[in-house]
């Protein structure tokens, strides 16, 4: 009697080969106990307290459970969708569209149950086994599969039903045998994270023992010697995990290292030095937060709690999360360098995860082309098999945004195994205070899992305001101290404990006085500035906070010789010699990355100061990428964000001859001048749903406040943060009206927002909440055709769409699905559009993603831009891409 668990593609009615159900169970077990082999001591240890046992006596109880996964396919529907090899008898009308994992949950549950497991312990172990397809049963599925067990009343259904239940319990007794698990368990229940562990794991086990590249199908007389066939597949689990890049999870640094031995430039900074020296006072996972100015090393201090925690508590690996695609970009590359001088002999997998990843030319050297060291056995490289966006997380080392990270606390497919990827890792989170109140939340919670996962987090951040520390501390049950220590700070966090506060000092040697100015936000006003100020040469920053004044601001500036970089067009020389590069984020992919890349290469540390040369941006460029301005002129925006911009003056030490005549730093605020602030409405140049109206209001009040004209940095960076941020700002009688308008509405659109974080996550790690099979299942944030509402949601905001703008020679066809080839050159143009009329339009019948389209892995979530011969869209002529200027909404309106 025999039960086939797998088959190769029908031709016809015939099926070339099947694979019996037990060896594909066992397949499954043996790729669970490789897996689970190369893992750390501290990752076993916590999968043993999923069933409350030792290692030793748990292990064979997971493998068993897992094996189980697909015991449910020993059923009349699923072994009717191809043939029925069994030779049982057939209800009259088999269910051949049952869903065979949910039956594999009831059956599973009955029999652990049986074996005198605790019932609610077998209920959800069945019921995470049951879920490997990317879902939860609903008390619906589960009377399906119940009805499917259960077939019909009669003597001839009891017949049917007792045959295929015995078939069951023998499967499962050769299991037993083979794999031989002894004491039962005794512990009562599961918690929500040994549930996303025990699921996680199985799907994961899944996917490599289904995959017939490595699992060829065996033969019915394989069943007979189950034992030989267990150990056999053992072998090919471990070739399987080698192909695949899943090595042993062993320390980057077996051996403790000083801060000096790890990094190559002297002395630590006192932040560095502070961090160094508390790692050693921690008792298991904790939650590190610096708070330190720009430039200070946070990130090379990240990257040293990672080692020494990673040594001390078996972390099994780094993910570094950032808020944009160009700060993870910057990022990856000095992950890539660090693992690079500290892997040894080790192969290494990184991945960059976002999904702008295909255009990262350093990423994609590492996935085609293994970066190896001649002189070792060492080797980095971005796995293949990890490059699906359910995988990708299972990487040993990645750098992405901070949405993939937060994806798995989210109602979607398989969150689980983003959870089991993201468990016990050192995970960095990188400017924590760039996110609104909705994605400040869900940051907050999906620490609270990841402490709860035996992961360790570290938050950076130069301009946090205090809210976050005390909405953290309530989170993770953490008592805060009755005074904070002064600026800057390290605070380490550990569930139900007191946090503990360590001040240090800043680096004296990068301390300044920036000179502060205001202007009027008028652009001929912001031009005239920037021509007044580096008269004499420099480096300059003009950050707007909208893409539609970038475009018009750069064409304040008379036409000029186009500057290229690798053949696309970056920027403009003008006569007098002065350079002007526009950089935002409505360039299609590939013309943004040259723009990203040249503001790096022209205002980095390394670049050629000679002349004047000047950067217009949006916000893309306020966060961690590492560029040095003499000048800054920036529209209004709360007092952290104008700090972090002020970060970007003289980062480096610079001789003053390199800095254009300008003396010291100089940041330049539109709308800082007068006796009051101008309307923050919506008409105006930032939008008006930018920034709180509030926010804007305290930070314009309190830097006219008695004529300043300095910030000292970092001196006061947190003292102005708490200012704004804790209503210590004392408003002119005057303006008191609007800040009583204004606050309450910001407060009141945050607590909307916040609740809306915690009713969009999966529960939580502590109480029963995360357990609701009947939770609605999400689409991922970028699946195409399906409202924005039943999207998980990581960030709030407008409607967007991924545009690829196409022209005539392109030869496109609605039905035509491309090669992989012409699908990464259309790729590489995307573009996500956002205006209100545009994305209706793109989203419509008449354009919508198009059927070839559907087939493809990089543009079936993406939408058609058809341009004419002007480069306008053809179905909207207002909108045309411009070389210059990017995506141009010729109409004026909300962008």
């Amino acid at each position: 009697m025999f039960f086939w668990g797998k088959t190769t593609q029908l031709i016809g009615s015939v099926c070339r080969s099947w694979h019996p159900l037990v060896l594909h169970l066992l397949d499954v077990a043996a790729c669970a106990d490789i897996i689970l082999g190369r893992e750390p001591q501290s990752t076993q240890k916590r999968m043993a307290r999923i069933f409350g046992l030792p290692w030793e006596k748990a292990r064979p109880w997971i493998l068993l459970v897992i094996a189980c996964h697909d015991l449910g396919k020993a059923c009349p529907g699923f072994q009717c969708k191809w043939a029925n090899l069994s030779d049982l008898l057939l209800p009259k009308v088999p269910d051949d569209k049952i869903n065979h994992a949910y039956v594999s949950q009831i059956v599973l549950s009955e029999i652990l149950i049986d074996l005198g497991w605790p019932e609610e312990l077998a209920l959800k172990a069945a019921d995470a086994v049951g879920c490997h397809h990317g879902e939860r049963a609903s008390e619906h599925d589960k009377d399906k599969a119940e009805h499917e067990i259960y077939v019909g009343r009669g003597e001839y259904p009891e017949t049917v039903r007792k045959h295929w239940s015995e078939a069951r319990r023998k499967i499962f007794e050769a299991l037993m045998t083979v794999i031989g698990p002894s004491d039962v368990p005794e512990k009562q229940d599961m918690s929500g994270p040994e549930f996303m562990l025990l699921s996680g794991l199985t799907s994961f086990a899944d996917w490599i023992g289904s995959n017939d590249t490595w699992f060829h199908f065996g033969a019915p007389e394989d069943c007979d010697d189950l034992s030989g066939w267990f150990e056999k597949r053992k072998a090919c689990a471990e070739q399987a995990l080698d192909a695949i890049g899943w090595n042993p999870r062993t320390p980057l640094s077996p051996e403790q290292q000083t801060f000096e031995q790890v990094f190559s430039f002297g002395d630590p900074r006192p932040l560095q030095r502070a961090v160094a020296d508390a790692l050693p006072t921690l008792q298991g996972p904790s939650v590190l937060l610096v708070e330190a100015p720009m430039g200070e090393g946070k990130t090379e201090a990240a990257f040293y709690a990672h080692l020494e925690m990673q040594r001390r508590f078996g972390h099994r690996g780094l993910y570094v999360a950032l808020p944009t695609k160009a700060t993870g970009n910057a990022m990856f590359k000095r992950l890539l360098k660090f693992v690079q001088d500290q892997k040894g002999d080790r192969r290494i997998d990184l991945q960059l995860i976002h999904g702008a990843a295909l255009l990262n030319d350093t990423y994609q050297n590492l996935r085609f082309n293994d970066i190896r060291d001649p002189d070792d056995n060492g080797e980095i490289r971005a796995g293949e098999w990890f490059t699906n966006k359910k995988r990708a997380l299972l990487s040993e080392y990645g750098v992405g945004t901070v949405d993939q990270a937060i994806v798995p606390i989210l109602p979607v497919k398989h969150n689980f195994v983003r959870l089991w990827g993201l468990a016990n890792r050192v995970v960095v989170f990188d400017e924590i205070h760039a996110y609104d109140a909705y994605t400040g939340t869900l940051l907050i919670q999906l620490i609270h899992w990841l402490l709860e996962l035996g992961s360790s987090v570290v938050l950076l951040s130069a301009t946090l305001p205090p809210r976050f520390r005390r909405q953290l501390a309530d989170a993770i049950h953490a008592h805060l101290p009755d005074k904070d220590e002064p600026y800057p700070r390290l605070s380490i966090f550990t569930t139900h404990q007191q946090i503990r506060q360590l001040h240090f000092e800043a680096d004296a040697n990068r301390r300044q006085t920036v000179q502060l100015r205001g202007i009027s936000p008028e652009l001929p006003c912001i031009k005239a500035a920037l021509e007044e100020h580096l008269a004499k040469g420099g480096m300059g920053l003009a950050l707007v906070n909208t893409v539609q004044r970038a475009q018009e601001l750069y064409q304040q500036f008379p036409k000029g010789k186009t500057i290229c970089r690798d053949g696309e067009h970056v920027g403009k020389r003008l006569d007098d010699g002065t350079e002007v590069y526009l950089f935002h984020a409505r360039f299609p992919a590939n013309k943004r990355q040259q723009r990203e890349d040249q503001a790096l290469a022209v205002f980095g540390e390394k670049g050629d100061r000679s002349g004047r040369k000047i950067l217009i941006a949006t916000q893309v460029v306020e966060q961690s990428l590492d560029l040095d301005f003499d000048l800054i002129i920036t529209d209004l925006a709360p007092i952290d964000l104008l700090l972090q911009r002020a970060g970007r003056l003289w980062r480096h030490k610079r001789d003053n001859s390199e800095r254009g005549g300008i003396t010291s730093p100089l940041i330049v605020v539109a709308s800082l001048m007068g006796d009051e602030p101008p309307s923050f409405g919506k008409p105006l140049w930032w939008g008006g749903e930018l920034y709180r109206e509030d926010l804007l209001l305290a930070t314009w009040v309190l830097l006219r406040k008695d004529g300043r004209t300095t910030i000292t940095l970092p001196d006061e960076i947190d003292v102005l943060v708490e200012a704004v941020y804790e209503e210590k700002v004392v408003v002119p009688e005057a303006l008191l009206a609007r800040l009583n308008k204004a606050l309450p509405q910001g407060e009141g659109a945050d607590i909307c927002k916040r609740g809306q974080a915690n009713q969009a996550i999966i529960g939580l790690p502590d109480d029963d909440s995360w357990n609701d099979p009947s939770r609605f299942v999400l689409y991922d944030e970028d699946t195409s055709g399906v409202h924005r509402t039943l999207m998980a949601q990581t960030r709030l905001g407008k409607d967007s769409v991924i545009a690829i703008p196409l022209f005539s020679e392109d030869s496109f066809d609605q039905g035509e699905t491309p090669d992989f080839t012409k699908a990464k050159q259309w790729f590489m143009r995307s573009v996500s559009l956002s205006r209100k009329n545009v994305v209706i339009q793109l989203k419509s019948e008449a354009v919508g993603v198009p059927k070839g389209w559907e087939k493809s892995s990089l543009l079936r979530n993406c939408y058609p831009l058809m341009l004419n011969e002007e480069k306008r869209w053809v179905v909207n002529e207002q909108v045309r891409l411009d070389d210059e200027l990017g995506v141009v909404y010729e109409r004026k309106g909300d962008e």
